[in-house]
């Protein structure tokens, strides 16, 4: 009886042994990624984080990186296809969605209306979960100036130098919308009466 005690002991310890041991690599190979997705080379971490997402397949973080790095990658039908997955498996985070949004939207240049008003519901429901998540105002902004929907970009200007208002970006662009704002429409005399 005590030796049957020691041997599940003994198991016990291994596997215990065994999940820390995969959790230290798993938390390497996530650093490595992450370190490689902040130089913005999505390319050199996507193989670290598919062999990762094989492995655990249920993990949002793991996914979301993955996402992430598609997305600096160009590979928007990729993200898009991983990041709905993960919006299901964790729909109360912020940051699935706005990378999601950046995903349906891919190039501003050369999206479609359908896509950009898939970025914008994405971007929506980020804002929903967090008011002030980084870049989501500006995000949105800079769809609403390519459609030239001046009002709704300097609203979201707006609301970006908020969140930061260090963004020199937000605060150009601000400009540029309250000054096309500011301008009477197109063959209409400010002077006549």
């Amino acid at each position: 009886m005590n030796e049957q005690m020691e041997t599940a002991a003994d198991e016990q310890r291994y596997e215990q042994k065994m999940w820390q041991m995969d959790n230290e690599q798993y938390i390497r190979q996530m650093k490595e990624a992450a370190a490689l997705l902040e130089q913005g080379d999505g390319a050199a971490a996507i193989p670290i984080l598919e062999r990762l997402a094989e492995l655990y397949p249920d993990r949002v973080d793991i996914a979301l990186n993955l996402g992430g790095a598609y997305i600096l990658s160009k590979r928007w039908k990729d993200a898009v296809e991983l990041l709905e997955i993960g919006s299901q498996m964790d729909p109360g985070n912020a940051a699935v969605w706005c990378n999601l949004a950046a995903a349906y939207l891919g190039t501003l240049q050369i999206s479609t209306r359908d896509k950009q008003d898939r970025a914008i519901a994405a971007y929506r429901r980020t804002l929903e979960l967090n008011p002030y998540y980084p870049n989501a105002h500006y995000n949105l902004g800079l769809i609403y100036e390519d459609r030239g929907e001046w009002d709704r970009a300097r609203d979201m200007f707006r609301k970006a130098l908020q969140v930061n208002p260090s963004d020199r970006d937000a605060r150009v662009l601000l400009a540029k919308a309250e000054s096309l704002l500011a301008q009477p429409p197109a063959g209409i005399d400010p002077l006549a009466n």
